[in-house]
This record gives C-alpha cells, structure tokens and sequence, in this order.
C-alpha cells in the first residue's frame, strides 16, 4: 500500500527540481567567482572590440581543456569601450583588484597585426598544425609577417615570433605592470621577489582554456594575444607565458626573462624562466645565469615549481625594443 505524500513534501520537491534547473543552466559555481564556462558577456566582449579587425576570427569555439581557479574577468561594454575587471590574489592571498578600459579600435588594430593566412599554414588535426604548400619561396615571401616566420622547413626554423605579440601588446602590459608595482608600494612589499610573484598571480588565476580562433581564411597557431586572453577569460600555455613575460619585462631587467619551449607528459608546452632565485624547482643554465623555469597555467607558487618536469628545452630570449 503506498503512503500519500502531503503538500509539503510536494513543495519541497517543487523547489529542489526548481533549483537543479536554475543551477545547470547557470554559469554560477559556489565559491568567489568561479565560471563553469566562458561567459556569454566575455564572447560579446571580444567580438566588440576585435571588430575592425583585418584578421578573422572565430571566437565562439569552446577552449578545450577549460578550468577555472576561482577567479575570471569580468567587464562590460560601454560605446567604443569595454571596461575589463579582474580581481586576482596578489601576494599573500590578498585580493587586489586591477580595472582597465580597452578602446576598440586600438585592439582591432593590434590583433590585425597578428595570424598566418591558411594558404601558408593551417590546421592539421585538433592537436597540430601543417604546411599549406611546399614552396619555400612563397612561404618566405607570405609567412614572414603578422608575428610568423619562416627561414626553413627545418624544425625550429619557422613558428610564431612571441617577441612581435609581447611588443603589439606593450601598451596593456605597462599599465598591467604599472598596476603591480603600485599596490606593492602600497603594501610596503615592493621586492624583486614580489613584483615577479604579482605578475605571475595575474597571469595564473586567469581560468585555463586552449583557444582555437582559427578559420578557413587565417590560423594562430592556438595563441591568444594578452588583450585577448584578458577580454574574453582564458588563456593557454604559450598565451599565458607570453603575458606573464610581457608584463614581467617592465617589473625587472628583461635579461632576466627567458620564454621556454619544451615537452611535458602530455605533449608539446610553453613556460617561462626567471632568474634570481634559489627555490626548489628545475632550473636551465643560459647565458651565465639560471633561470628557474616556471609553470604560468595553473596556480603553483614560485617556491613549489616542478622539478624535472620539463624536457627538450627551447629559449625564446626576450628581445629588447
């Protein structure tokens, strides 16, 4: 014989199917600002200001691998501006909050000045990347431009200068930079240690995603530029070391900062080196110094670096403009 259930056990059921649908179909997670995916307003956000942009760009792709660290930048659009606001633990845990405006005709004018069209180089699969011709005439003539290269078909020879999107992107890093060194002064902790720490942090919490902007007309190579990875919250290996590294290069002497190609378990990676240091971690000797080579992704804390983690090392030396 089955048991009659009253009204309010009703409700009570009402109200927990109520709360399951609002909760999957929300982007709210519990706990600071944490995003369960890349917000509708960070996709409006990026198109706003990529708009007069000569390059196309394909930024409704969801980012493979995409995780967030309780943080994420938020922002919205106002006329020819959209104002980005990205709270992110500075040093010792404490929170500092970092605001910017962003014109989008200056950003459509420097993401122009980055991609390869597909008739050089295109996409070969999800995981990589492949000649388009085997003319090496037309690639040298085409490619190098727009922050490729190309001098040969011999690895190594050819890829994307990191140096061109860290300086297209030195007026964000500045005022980036600007904004670390000043709240450190602020706190009395403005040390070497502490500006490479704050710029890490920065660089750190911004959630996690591979970008995938490619299309039939132009590809990337998987790399967000810093304006990029600030407007629409996410950012890769070679996305983060890239911004880390730029904003980092107006912090210290840029002598002092190496990015790093390599290989992990799960492939192919990017990271960034800093000397100065005598943590724990895996170091790399390169002109007379030692760099301990840092992980910009995820969350990890300049004293806890891996150690032999990183293999096949490749330097990118910063160059100075």
């Amino acid at each position: 014989m089955h048991s009659k259930i009253s009204m309010a056990e009703i409700y009570i059921y009402i109200f927990i199917a109520i709360l399951t649908v609002v909760t999957l179909n929300s982007n709210i997670a519990f706990g600071g600002n944490r995003k369960v995916g890349v917000g509708a307003e960070n996709l409006r956000i990026i198109e706003h200001l990529t708009q007069h942009s000569s390059k196309s760009k394909n930024y409704r792709k969801t980012p493979k691998g995409y995780r967030s660290h309780g943080y994420a930048v938020t922002g919205e659009i106002s006329g020819d501006l959209a104002y980005l606001d990205y709270k992110f633990p500075l040093i010792d845990s404490a929170e500092s909050h970092f605001k910017i405006k962003l014109n989008k005709h200056n950003v459509s004018s420097i993401v122009s000045e980055f991609g390869c069209k597909a008739d050089c180089y295109r996409p070969k699969d999800e995981h990589s990347y492949e000649f388009a011709t085997n003319d090496e005439v037309y690639l040298k003539d085409n490619m190098n431009k727009d922050g490729f290269y190309f001098e040969s078909f011999e690895e190594g020879k050819y890829g994307i200068d990191y140096n061109h999107t860290i300086n297209i992107s030195s007026e964000l890093s500045i005022q980036i930079a600007s904004f670390i060194k000043n709240e450190l002064v602020k706190k009395g902790k403005d040390t070497y240690e502490n500006r490479v720490r704050g710029a890490l942090n920065f660089v750190q919490f911004i959630p996690y995603g591979i970008p995938d902007f490619d299309n039939e007309q132009d590809c990337y190579f998987g790399l967000a530029l810093p304006h990029e990875s600030l407007a629409i919250s996410y950012s890769d290996c070679d996305s983060k070391s890239t911004l880390f590294a730029s904003i980092l290069r107006h912090l210290i002497n840029p002598e002092n900062i190496i990015l790093v190609g390599c290989l992990i378990e799960e492939g192919a990676h990017m990271i960034a080196g800093v000397t100065g240091f005598n943590f724990p971690g895996q170091y790399y000797h390169y002109m007379g110094k030692d760099f301990l080579l840092i992980e910009t992704t995820t969350p990890i804390p300049l004293e806890l670096q891996p150690s032999n983690r990183f293999q096949q090392i490749e330097i990118i030396p910063l160059k100075r403009t």
